[in-house]
């Protein structure tokens, strides 16, 4: 593996770990009382964990460094071609998140985050077949 990733065991606990914060974090976004900047950022979040899942169940753990930014260059190599274009759209978000978390208060709007909570909850699905399909509740992982 190249020097910004390494190999890995998947596991279950880890896996359901993910989802579960995936879960959380799209719950939260759907909160209309919360202010569009942390709808977004949690949205994303939510996004990074569900791309984390897939690298794990490709036995990928990427490394701390620019760790968003690899997550979702490394996503694009596994997934399907259907969602080929959705790497590029999380890493977009990923740039947007680090302005409205870093240099600018109100940088998301009400459409961009509609759009992000709709991407990330049509991943979902997907990624959930994935786990269901290499990971089945019984058996060893793969």
């Amino acid at each position: 593996m190249s020097g910004g990733i390494r190999s890995v065991q998947p596991s279950r606990a880890e896996i359901a770990r993910l989802l579960a914060i995936a879960a959380r974090d799209l719950d939260q976004a759907e909160l209309k009382n919360l202010h569009l900047d942390t709808r977004f950022a949690l949205a994303y979040n939510a996004a990074l964990q569900l791309a984390t899942v897939i690298l794990r169940l490709h036995g990928i753990r990427v490394r701390k460094t620019a760790f968003h930014q690899r997550t979702f260059a490394e996503l694009s190599h596994h997934v399907d071609p259907e969602f080929k274009n959705l790497a590029a759209y999380f890493d977009r978000a990923r740039r947007k998140r680090n302005i409205l978390a870093y240099e600018q208060s109100g940088a998301a709007s009400e459409s961009e985050v509609a759009d992000l909570l709709k991407q990330v909850k049509q991943f979902r699905i997907w990624v959930e077949h994935e786990v269901e399909k290499r990971m089945p509740e019984s058996g060893p992982p793969p």
